[in-house]
C-alpha cells in the first residue's frame, strides 16, 4: 500500500529545516561557537530542490503540465512581502539610528528587490566570511540563488517532461550537478578570495541539482505508507549516521576549509540527501525524532527566522564595541528575532499565501514605495549634512599614486623608500607616516583584507628588491591561513618584510597574529611588528571600536614601524 499523505506534509523536512536555521543563527551570532554553521544553507537548498521537484512532478502527474504562471505567483506571494516588510523595517531603523548604513543599503535593496543579491556582492567584492562590517540584507544572497532557480527551473522541467524523456531528464539535471562542482573547484585557487565562489549561482547549482535528482530517483508517493522492520531498521540507521555527521561538519569545518570548494559541498549535500530519504521514510526513527513537535514549530516558521536574524544580529552589534559584547545581547537577538519572526508569519506571510494578497499587495506594496521613496529622498537632502558629521580619515585620503619609474638623478633616501600596503589603520596612520618617510608609497584602503592585498602586491614589483622594505597590514579585517600568508609574501620574496600584528577583539586576533610569528621565523626576509603586545594594555590608543586610532594610537604606531625599520 502506497502513503496517501505523500505531499501535503512531510513534518521531518520541518524538523530539518529547524536544524538548520538554528546552526545558521548561532554562526551568525558567534563563528566561534558553531564554526560550520554556514552549511545550513545548503540545507535548504537541496530541500528546496528536492520540494520544488516533487510538488512540480506531481502537478504533471496528475494534469499533464505544469502551470508556470500560477507556479510563479505562489512563489511571488510566499516570498516576496515578508521580504519586502523586512527590508522596509531595516531601511526606517537605519534611517534614524544607522544612516552610516543608508548609502550602501540603497543600493542593496535594489539587488535585493531584483534577486539578484548574489551577483551584486560578487560584483561590489563583498567577502561572505571576512566582511569586517556586515550588511543587514547579505544573508539574502541565498534567497536570490533559490528565485534565479526557481525561475528557470521549472520551465526545463516542463520541457524534458514533455520530450517523455526520463533517463535523458536525469541525466541532464545530474550533469548540471556534477559540472557545477566542477566548476568551483576550477575556479578555486588556494590563497584566494572565496566569494565568487561561494555566492555564484553556478557554483552553488549543484546543491539545488541534487534536490532535484533525490525527488525523481526518491518518489514520495511511491513509498510504502508501512514498510518492512528491516527497511525501516535501514533508512533509521542511514538517516542517523548521515545526520550526525552533518552536525559534526556544523561544528569542525571551518569557512577558510580550502576542501569544501573542492567536492565538499558536494560531499555534504549527498550526506544530506541520506537524511531528506530517512526523515521522509514512512516510519523511519529519524522521522519521527525530526517530526518532533518543537522542531516542527520552528521549522514552519524558519524562513521568518532567516529573514530576520541577520539584520537583528547586525544591527544591534553595532552599538557595541568589537569584542565588548555582553552575553545578554545573544538573548535579545533572539527574541528579537522570534518575535518578529512570529509577527511576519501570521500578520504578512500567511494571509498573503492564503489569498487575501490579492487585495491587499496594491495597498502594501504602495505603502512599501512611499516609505522607501520618503527615506531615499530624506537621505538625499541629509547626506550633506551625514557627509559632514561622519567624515574620516577614509574620504580624505589621497587614491594610490601610480609608481614612479627610478631615475639616475633620485638621491638614495628617495630609492628606499618603504611601501605600505594595508587597510583602514594605515589609513589612520597615513599622515603620521608621510611626515616620517616624504617619500613613501602609502596603499591603505579601509576595509582591505589579505584576499585583496595579493592581487594588489603583483602591482608593486618594482619593490621586491634586497634594497626595498615592504610593511604589510591586513589582518584586521578577517582570518586567513598559510597559504595565504605565503602566497601575499611570495610577491616580495627579495625585499624585507614586515608584517604588523593586529589588535582587533574579534575571534581571529591570535590566529593571525600567530601565523604572522611563525612566518617570521620560516622566512630570512620577514619581520614581525608587534602591534598589539604594544597596544594591548593602552586602551587610549583606541577609539571607540576598539581597533581604529586615537592620536597617542597614530603616533605609538608610527614610532613602533619606525623603530623596526631604522633596526634592519
Amino acid at each position: 500500500m502506497k502513503s496517501k499523505n505523500y505531499l501535503f506534509y512531510m513534518p521531518g523536512l520541518d524538523g530539518l529545516r529547524a536544524i538548520s536555521v538554528i546552526a545558521i543563527i548561532i554562526y551568525h551570532l558567534n563563528p566561534a561557537i558553531l564554526p560550520g554553521g554556514f552549511l545550513g544553507v545548503d540545507t535548504f537548498f537541496i530541500i528546496s530542490g528536492f520540494l520544488i521537484t516533487t510538488l512540480l512532478l506531481k502537478e504533471h502527474r496528475e494534469t499533464g503540465t505544469i502551470r508556470l504562471t500560477i507556479f510563479y505567483m505562489k512563489r511571488i506571494r510566499r516570498l516576496f512581502p515578508a521580504v519586502l516588510l523586512m527590508i522596509v523595517t531595516v531601511f526606517n531603523y537605519c534611517l534614524f539610528f544607522q544612516p552610516a548604513l543608508i548609502e550602501q543599503l540603497r543600493k542593496d535593496i535594489v539587488a535585493v528587490l531584483l534577486y539578484v543579491t548574489n551577483w551584486w556582492y560578487i560584483y561590489d567584492t563583498v567577502d561572505y566570511f571576512q566582511s569586517f562590517n556586515p550588511k543587514p540584507l547579505q544573508h539574502l544572497w541565498s534567497l536570490a540563488i533559490e528565485e534565479q532557480f526557481y525561475f528557470v527551473f521549472p520551465c526545463m522541467l516542463l520541457l524534458f517532461l514533455t520530450l517523455n524523456k526520463r533517463k535523458l531528464t536525469l541525466f541532464y539535471f545530474a550533469l548540471l550537478a556534477v559540472c557545477s562542482g566542477l566548476w568551483m573547484n576550477y575556479l578555486y585557487e588556494p590563497g584566494m578570495n572565496t566569494s565568487r565562489l561561494y555566492f555564484g549561482t553556478d557554483t552553488r547549482l549543484q546543491t539545488l541539482m541534487l534536490g532535484v535528482l533525490l525527488a525523481f530517483i526518491w518518489p514520495v508517493h511511491q513509498l510504502k505508507a508501512k514498510p518492512g522492520v528491516m527497511t525501516r531498521t535501514i533508512m533509521s540507521i542511514l538517516g542517523f549516521t548521515a545526520l550526525f555527521t552533518l552536525m559534526g561538519a556544523f561544528v569542525v569545518v571551518r569557512d577558510s576549509s580550502g576542501y569544501l570548494y573542492q567536492g565538499g559541498f558536494g560531499v555534504l549535500g549527498i550526506i544530506t540527501l541520506v537524511i531528506i530519504a530517512s526523515c521522509v521514510f514512512p516510519g523511519s526513527l529519524l522521522n519521527q525524532l525530526l517530526s518532533w513537535k518543537l522542531l516542527t514549530t520552528i521549522g514552519r516558521y524558519s524562513y521568518s527566522l532567516y529573514l530576520w536574524h541577520y539584520p537583528v544580529i547586525v544591527l544591534t552589534h553595532a552599538h557595541f564595541n568589537k569584542g565588548e559584547l555582553p552575553s545578554y545581547i545573544y538573548g535579545i537577538d533572539i527574541a528579537l528575532t522570534i518575535g518578529l519572526a512570529v509577527l511576519s508569519y501570521h500578520l504578512v506571510e500567511q494571509p498573503f499565501r492564503k489569498g487575501v494578497s490579492l487585495k491587499t499587495a496594491p495597498v502594501a506594496l504602495a505603502l512599501a514605495a512611499v516609505t522607501l521613496f520618503t527615506g531615499y529622498k530624506y537621505v538625499d537632502y541629509h547626506a550633506p549634512i551625514q557627509e559632514a558629521r561622519m567624515t574620516s580619515t577614509a574620504s580624505i585620503l589621497p587614491e594610490p599614486k601610480p609608481l614612479a619609474k627610478l631615475h639616475p638623478g633620485t638621491t638614495a633616501e628617495q630609492q628606499l623608500a618603504p611601501l605600505f600596503i594595508g587597510d583602514s589603520l594605515l589609513v589612520d596612520i597615513y599622515y603620521a607616516l608621510k611626515e616620517e618617510y616624504p617619500d613613501a608609497e602609502i596603499d591603505g584602503k579601509v576595509g582591505r583584507n589579505i584576499y585583496q592585498a595579493i592581487p594588489l602586491a603583483a602591482e608593486y614589483q618594482s619593490f621586491n628588491h634586497p634594497a626595498r622594505k615592504v610593511v604589510l597590514h591586513v589582518g584586521t579585517n578577517g582570518d586567513f591561513t598559510k597559504e595565504h600568508l605565503d602566497k601575499l609574501l611570495s610577491y616580495f620574496d627579495k625585499a624585507d618584510v614586515f608584517l604588523v600584528t593586529t589588535k582587533v577583539p574579534l575571534d581571529y586576533e591570535a590566529h593571525v597574529n600567530q601565523l604572522m610569528k611563525e612566518a617570521a621565523e620560516s622566512h630570512r626576509h620577514v619581520h614581525v611588528i608587534d602591534w598589539y603586545t604594544a597596544s594591548v594594555n593602552h586602551p587610549e590608543y583606541f577609539a571607540s571600536d576598539g581597533i581604529h586610532l586615537e592620536a597617542p594610537g597614530v603616533e605609538a604606531m608610527k614610532n613602533l614601524i619606525k623603530q623596526a625599520l631604522t633596526a634592519e
